[in-house]
């Protein structure tokens, strides 16, 4: 399947489709060259790795499988070790064993994988200013920053961040509306949403499943609930939204709605609102309970719900 995926423009001028597929979460530390090479068949071109997931040999080789060139696919890494000392942090490092691993010259987008995991923030922002002009990473960004390590990197930067990833879905935005989003915002910073999806499945039954279905429903059933909360993302955020599956139906299903091609409306004002409103009522992140504290303080923190029960550790070495 060709693919037609609309793109969004970042503050250094270079464009990024605005679905991404994951590597982490289920398909981290493992062979995921089947899973990948779907999603490329699928037609989606964008790419999100990191250095912990430990599978970018299997994400190239999935690559090679498909047939694309580097240049039809975009490639997100990120660098950071929750096993690692903070203070030793070397995005140096990190650039390089990812590159490694890919068997690339380049990564698309390079990312700092949290704010916990670099120690200093500025002394790695400027590392990661040397990987960019070195041609390593053609844009840079962060990864689980608070507004506050985020806003250091603002007063000393050369290069600003082009992207900001986060945990973000209808639970996670009263965290971010008063100051991380604007922030990004007056610095046209992308946000990157990952976890889009955590409503249906870190918190069934929770207050936005009702009016999600609610939304469904008036839409005349023409969209399923995995695809309004997707679209709700990207519009809240105007940014990229990551997900992930194993299943190739789905997706093809989730990139319906992203595609140039589309036939799919975008949500209405009203429709966009129910769901944010819905989101306020029971306010948490899931990444940040135990384990890793990402964003610590961050709008107050919100543990998620206690239904909310399934946690994921990295391997034991």
């Amino acid at each position: 399947m060709a693919s037609s995926l609309k793109t969004v423009v970042l503050n250094d001028g270079r464009r990024i489709p605005i679905l991404g597929f994951g590597t982490g979460t289920a398909q981290a530390h493992t062979d995921c060259t089947p899973v990948v090479f779907s999603a490329l068949s699928a037609g989606l071109r964008h790419l999100d790795s990191a250095w912990h997931y430990k599978n970018g040999i299997y994400t190239s080789a999935a690559l090679r499988d498909s047939g694309l060139t580097r240049e039809d696919v975009w490639i997100t890494s990120k660098g950071g070790d929750y096993d690692g000392k903070a203070e030793d942090f070397d995005a140096w490092w990190y650039i390089k064993e990812v590159l490694r691993d890919l068997g690339m010259e380049y990564v698309d987008l390079f990312l700092l994988h949290a704010d916990i995991l670099v120690g200093s923030v500025t002394k790695a922002w400027k590392q990661m200013e040397e990987i960019k002009k070195a041609g390593l990473a053609k844009s840079i960004g962060v990864s689980n920053f608070t507004t506050e390590n985020l806003q250091a990197i603002l007063d000393m930067c050369e290069i600003p961040p082009a992207v900001s990833q986060i945990e973000f879905h209808p639970y996670s935005l009263p965290i971010y509306s008063s100051s991380l989003l604007p922030l990004c915002r007056k610095h046209n910073i992308l946000i990157e949403a990952y976890g889009p999806l955590m409503s249906l499945w870190r918190h069934p039954n929770g207050p936005v499943d009702e009016v999600v279905k609610t939304v469904v429903s008036e839409r005349g059933g023409k969209e399923n609930e995995g695809q309004v909360l997707l679209m709700w993302s990207q519009q809240v955020t105007r940014g990229v939204v990551l997900t992930t599956t194993s299943k190739p139906e789905r997706m093809v299903e989730q990139s319906i709605p992203f595609r140039e091609d589309t036939t799919v409306l975008p949500l209405s004002d009203q429709h966009i609102r129910m769901i944010s409103e819905a989101g306020e009522k029971a306010p948490f992140r899931f990444w940040g309970k135990n384990w890793p504290y990402f964003m610590k303080g961050e709008g107050g923190f919100h543990l998620c719900p206690p239904d909310a029960t399934y946690t994921i550790r990295p391997p034991k070495k």
